[in-house]
């Protein structure tokens, strides 16, 4: 067993969200300790040339996720008026910001549920964060989805095998999602692999499977799709995700990892004997969670420019 990063404590992430806010200075986390301290107090005033590597910088936050975090505390609110209050504030663009916190701070009930919402989506970012930080320096990973957060994301969205409404936007995401993975460069791959998922999901036999998720006002958050798929002369199943999408807005709350758990539980109610998720390019990213679930790598896709030859 390897070397242990820091224990993620309640009182630590405290620490490491303030240091994400605090516009004064840029902040570091001792690995070792878990000490939250500003880089002007490690480094001095010589600068981070000489960067000491028992130490790495809390999680960015930058006004765009600060944004984000609003728009998708809008999409869960109930009360109508203020949400079509906030909506507004939003998208005038100018001022939203301090004119969307104004607004919050008027009424006792909206601070409070509004606040309880930013803590929950940054306390996730920071888990999250932690077991990327954890693979990169391979360290033992830990099981982010502690009760915390998987009350956030079951009480502010719900879940559904039941994707009927949404088929054709999901089929739109599926490739939305292969594409943003593989970035601009890769375009004949991506295109490889959009025809090859729809080919063998329409071999006779085989079935797409979809979860999805949405917030409790029936908007659309995400999906991960797939299919089971029978084994030859065997005829036995396997079931197959490979393509997992977040609006941008509920990115950094966790949904990735429960679409992930609500497509291997209606698996295994569907009595397929193994489970496969096939993420290319920054699919990666959730290595760490799928290893955490008990998956393992079983093969390797390698791909070069012929001109490279």
């Amino acid at each position: 067993m390897g070397k242990i990063l820091f224990q993620l404590t309640p009182e630590i992430i405290d620490m490491i969200i303030f240091g994400m806010e605090n516009q004064s200075d840029k902040y570091c986390v001792d690995i070792k300790t878990g000490d939250v301290l500003p880089e002007t107090e490690i480094f001095g005033t010589s600068g981070t040339e000489d960067v000491d590597s028992s130490v790495i910088s809390v999680p960015d936050w930058l006004p765009a996720d600060g944004f984000q975090v609003m728009e998708s505390f809008v999409a869960i609110i109930h009360n109508p008026s203020y949400k079509e209050t906030l909506r507004k504030v939003l998208s005038a663009g100018k001022g939203a910001f301090r004119n969307f916190k104004n607004i919050v701070n008027e009424h006792k009930t909206l601070t409070q549920q509004w606040h309880l919402h930013k803590d929950k989506v940054m306390r996730a970012k920071v888990i999250e964060w932690y077991n990327l930080n954890t693979e990169i320096l391979k360290y033992n990973d830990i099981e982010e989805n502690t009760d915390e957060t998987e009350n956030l994301i079951l009480s502010d969205f719900i879940f559904s095998v039941d994707c009927s409404k949404w088929n054709n936007l999901i089929d739109d995401k599926s490739e939305q999602s292969i594409r943003e993975s593989l970035g601009d460069q890769e375009k004949i791959l991506a295109d490889y692999l959009i025809v090859k998922n729809k080919s063998w999901l329409n071999i006779p036999g085989n079935t797409h499977v979809f979860v999805c998720a949405e917030t409790i006002d029936g908007e659309f958050a995400g999906s991960i799709s797939g299919g089971i798929i029978e084994i030859g002369d065997t005829h036995g199943f396997i079931a197959v995700a490979n393509a997992i999408w977040v609006e941008k807005k509920f990115r950094g709350m966790g949904i990735a990892r429960q679409l992930i758990d609500d497509f291997s539980k209606n698996a295994v109610l569907l009595k397929v004997e193994r489970i496969i998720f096939e993420l290319p390019g920054r699919g990666s990213l959730l290595i760490s969670a799928l290893e955490a679930r008990g998956l393992s790598v079983f093969f390797t896709t390698m791909a070069v420019n012929s001109e490279n030859l």
